[in-house]
Parts: C-alpha cells; structure tokens; sequence
C-alpha cells in the first residue's frame, strides 16, 4: 500500500519542491494542492511526469474552501492519509504593532493560524485510517518567544507563534491516538516569499542572515529528512529543517 502525503501549497516555493521529490519515490502517493489548480502550470506539468500525484482545490484562507475538501479526500484518499503537511502560509508585510493596520492582522490569523486548524479538522478522519499520523505545521523561527529575533514582524511573527500554541494543544490532546505532531521552520529560503521579506528589513538588521539563506530544494530536502526521521519521541517538538530544536 502506499504511502500518502498530503500537503498545501503544493503548486510554488518549497511546496512544489517537498511535492516533485516524494513522487520520486516508489510506492508513494501525493496529494498537493493549490488555490487555482487551472493556474498550477508548473505542478500540473510534473503531474504529468508523475502519476503518483493528485491535485486538489484547496484555499487555505477560506472556510467555504477548506467545506469542500472532504469531497475531494474521498475520492483521492478513501483508505486515509500518512502524512499531512500544512505548508501554505502568507507574509504579507511586516510592520510594528503600532503600525499594523486591521486587515493584516486579521488576514494573517484566518490563514497561518485559523486555516491550518480547519484544515487539521477535515483531514483528521483519513489519519485515522493510517497507523502513520504524522501532522507537520510549517511554522519559522520568528515565531519563537525562546528565540526572538530582533525583527519587527507584528502579525506574521504573532500568526506563527499562535500555530505553535496549536501544535502544542494537537500533539497533547492526539498523543494516545499515536499521533507524530510537530512545528516545523523552513530556514530562510530563496522562494519568492523569502526574497521578498528580506525587502522588508533594514539592511544592517539582515548582518549574518543572507549567507545562511537557502533554496528551496535544499529546505524541502532537509524536512523531509526530518519528516521520516519522526519517532513518537518527537511528538509537540519545534524543528528546524536541518533537525535542531527551536525553543518555543
């Protein structure tokens, strides 16, 4: 039987990357999804490279589109899903609280926070079926209290401080079903989500961080890597893409 990887934001960045390299794989079944699957080019192209994989209409934003998902899974997924990886996200500004109007906070806790949550409703069911149920939240480092970064990210850094909150709550209400739940940063990747943030900030803030910036295919490999390396000893942990811990 094969393994099955569900995962949003599958049709750009690091999604696309994390969905060609597990069709590579033998016995392996991915269902990626993107917001406009008409306009998913590059994935419907490596669709057709590889039959393995499945595209699903997924906004993770919307409430009306997450309702629909069920009907998509059960025919998609009918014998369940291993492995669900919540990647969709957006970072749509940074600002400082003081500064950050309404709408971004608003639009940045319905998608990095609230989506992920509805998203984990709907497809709990088919981790059920499995005896995998591993549950990865794509979350970053500036959502670390632990670790603050002097960044101002206001609604972003605050949506993803929340999502680690949720995965604490998931990976503790889910630990006697066997349940793998963790929080996981990306590294600061080249995407166009990454370089773009990098615009965001004061040169002299980003000493030390551009050499450390990675691609895309470098972060999916990573966290992959660490995605089959997950033990229930992991359950409720905050992981970088190399495998080092995040503090909270």
């Amino acid at each position: 039987m094969s393994t099955v990887y569900f995962i949003t934001g599958g049709n750009r960045g690091i999604g696309y990357k994390i969905v060609e390299q597990l069709a590579a794989r033998p016995n392996t079944k991915v269902l990626a999804t993107a917001r406009n699957v008409e306009s998913a080019v590059e994935l419907k192209e490596l669709q057709a490279k590889h039959h393995n994989i499945e595209i699903l209409k997924l906004n993770v934003s919307s409430e009306e589109s997450i309702d629909t998902l069920d009907e998509q899974l059960k025919k998609y997924a009918p014998d369940g899903i291993d492995v669900l990886i919540s990647n969709a996200g957006i970072a749509d500004g940074y600002y400082t609280v003081k500064d950050a109007p309404r709408s971004i906070w608003l639009k940045h806790y319905k998608t990095n926070v609230l989506g992920p949550i509805f998203l984990y409703q709907v497809i709990r069911p088919y981790l059920m079926k499995k005896n995998t149920r591993k549950i990865v939240f794509v979350s970053s480092a500036v959502g670390s209290l632990g670790g603050f970064l002097p960044f101002s990210t206001s609604a972003y850094g605050q949506s993803k401080t929340a999502l680690n909150m949720t995965v604490k709550q998931i990976s503790f209400e889910e630990a006697p079903e066997g349940f793998i739940v963790i929080a996981m940063h990306p590294g600061m990747v080249t995407s166009e989500m990454g370089n773009h943030s990098l615009t965001q900030f004061p040169q002299e803030s980003l000493t030390g961080i551009i050499p450390m910036m990675i691609t895309p295919e470098v972060s999916a490999t990573k966290q992959i890597e660490v995605i089959d390396g997950l033990t229930k000893e992991s359950n409720g942990g905050f992981y970088s893409y190399d495998g080092s811990t995040v503090p909270f």
